[in-house]
């Protein structure tokens, strides 16, 4: 089956590419002029995937200040680039048939085929037949994306007629999309993140954090329990316990953050806890962002959530199994991760949790002196 799928996409790669010029071009050679309307996709990966994008769109802007730059990113993600300072358009690719009708359609040819001359692919671990499919309808002379996620590595790549070398060795996310860019003389040293709220934004939020009575001077730590794989949920019993050490002996205030999916396991979780929490109720995205702002930290599984919270510079120590910390986490101090050796999320020890929490509360939270 899997032979079968892999056959299949790529006839649809070699098809999409035949309408392709087969000349190619090392990014250098792009005139200067070219970069007037540029295009970046990266529609294909979840929330998290595109914050860490977010130094790469930003040194785009900072090298090509003047540039008309428009981002395609897919409807779940679009929020966090809403407001985003270095876009003069976002682009939204429906990942869901059913959400797409005439007028979308329409509507997102025309922002598609809007005289771009340069088409940047943000690819770094996969390759998405989407993503490849609108870099050429985008009708860009010079498509540019990494080379290292050819499906048969006997051809020729069929889209980017700029290819990227994908540089060797053990690199950070937040590098591999900047070293796309890189190639560009895009550069940029600030690794955080851009997710910029609006005013009534932060107005909801507030009016959300004192529907929660939090007693006021209180210290509170937010925690997100839940994430779409079980294999990132850190046990809700161990959860539980840390939580409840907190507020016995850190004397914190908890706000439980929920996500839509998460009213079973919020229930759970409260049946196991010997203390009074704060449960907020479900919040947008971007409502969700503000809320955190009244938190000293962020307890969370390696979620969207986690990087959310990076955008508004709060301080986690986040549950990893799957994904190497070392690789996906925000490259900041205040982020502390937590992984077993074994990369299982329920061999995380409750010590290990209490010790990077420690850590947190003595290094990075405000209260402690450092911002």
């Amino acid at each position: 089956m899997r032979s079968a799928e892999l056959f299949l996409k790529r006839l649809l790669f070699r098809l999409i590419g035949s309408f392709r010029s087969r000349s190619t071009y090392l990014p250098t050679e792009i005139p200067r002029e070219s970069f007037r309307r540029i295009l970046i996709i990266r529609q294909h990966d979840q929330l998290g995937d595109l914050l860490i994008a977010t130094p790469a769109i930003r040194a785009v802007r900072k090298r090509f200040p003047d540039a008309f730059i428009a981002l395609v990113a897919r409807e779940y993600t679009a929020p966090v680039v809403a407001q985003n300072p270095y876009l003069d358009e976002v682009i939204i690719f429906y990942e869901k048939l059913w959400r797409w009708d005439i007028a979308k359609a329409r509507n997102f040819w025309k922002s598609v085929r809007n005289g771009f001359t340069v088409t940047i692919v943000l690819n770094t671990i996969s390759r998405s037949l989407s993503s490849d499919l609108i870099a050429v309808v985008s009708g860009a002379r010079y498509i540019v994306g990494p080379d290292h996620l050819l499906l048969d590595e006997r051809s020729q790549e069929p889209i980017y007629n700029v290819p990227v070398h994908r540089l060797p060795g053990k690199r950070r996310e937040i590098d591999r999309n900047l070293d796309i860019v890189r190639s560009l003389g895009c550069d940029e040293n600030d690794f955080e993140y851009d997710l910029v709220l609006t005013d009534e934004e932060v107005d909801r939020a507030e009016r959300v954090f004192h529907s929660l009575s939090i007693p006021s001077g209180k210290i509170v730590v937010g925690v997100h329990f839940g994430a779409l794989n079980p294999a990132k949920c850190f046990p809700l019993d161990k959860l539980a316990e840390v939580i409840d050490w907190m507020v016995g002996e850190l004397k914190v205030e908890i706000a439980l953050l929920v996500g839509p999916d998460d009213a079973g396991r919020l229930q759970l979780l409260l049946s196991k806890l010997h203390h009074n929490v704060h449960a907020a109720p479900f919040m947008p995205l971007r409502v969700l962002a503000a809320f955190m702002r009244h938190c000293e930290l962020i307890l969370c599984n390696d979620t969207g959530t986690f990087h959310i919270a990076s955008s508004q510079r709060i301080p986690t120590v986040s549950f990893h199994s799957i994904s190497d910390p070392e690789i996906w986490k925000p490259p900041h101090e205040r982020h502390i991760p937590v992984r077993a050796e074994d990369g299982k999320i329920e061999s995380i020890t409750v010590e290990q949790v209490q010790s990077a929490v420690k850590r947190a509360f003595k290094n990075f939270t405000k209260h402690s002196g450092r911002q």
